[in-house]
């Protein structure tokens, strides 16, 4: 005698809820009387995310845009000043910053990383041909140059905002 056994979606639901439900019982309570200092490691790890993200957005911004696509990122809502003929910013994520700390409240944070970017000479002259070359993003000459970048942030509610940002 056989007996087949028809699987369905809901069978597997069901078994994922009855498996699940135990381990749920048990990781809550641990996780809400952890007063090791997890929940601040945790909340630190969340910021320090955080930061890394809005640098990310800084930098697509800033290749899309120039240093005026990124004024919505600022605390002040203002573009930073940084060097005329900076075309492209890099920051290798992969690599450690050179610094960053976040103050001991959770309001504030400074890092500094390693950033390679491209300093192009804009092109001379007024003829079409050459606002035509400019438009499309030609130059004279592009080099490859590497700095520090230094920035500073701030946290307004729940989310970071970048207060300074600078090229040194």
């Amino acid at each position: 005698m056989s007996k087949t056994t028809d699987t369905t979606r809901r069978s597997f639901l069901k078994a994922g809820a009855l498996v699940a439900a135990p381990a749920a019982a048990i990781g809550i309570p641990a996780a809400a009387m952890a007063e090791d200092g997890s929940k601040a490691a945790l909340a630190r790890l969340q910021d320090e995310r955080a930061i890394e993200a809005l640098n990310r957005d800084f930098l697509r911004a800033f290749n899309r845009g120039g240093a005026k696509g990124t004024a919505k990122l600022f605390a002040d809502r203002k573009a930073p000043a940084i060097a005329k003929g900076v075309s492209k910013l890099s920051l290798d994520f992969a690599e450690a910053p050179q610094s960053f700390a976040i103050a001991e409240d959770g309001s504030n944070a400074t890092a500094c990383f390693d950033c390679t970017f491209e300093l192009a000479e804009e092109l001379e002259g007024s003829e079409t041909i050459v606002q035509m070359a400019r438009m499309q993003g030609n130059s004279a000459s592009v080099q490859t140059v590497r700095k520090t970048l230094s920035a500073s942030y701030a946290k307004a509610g729940d989310a970071w905002e970048i207060t300074s940002i600078e090229l040194v």
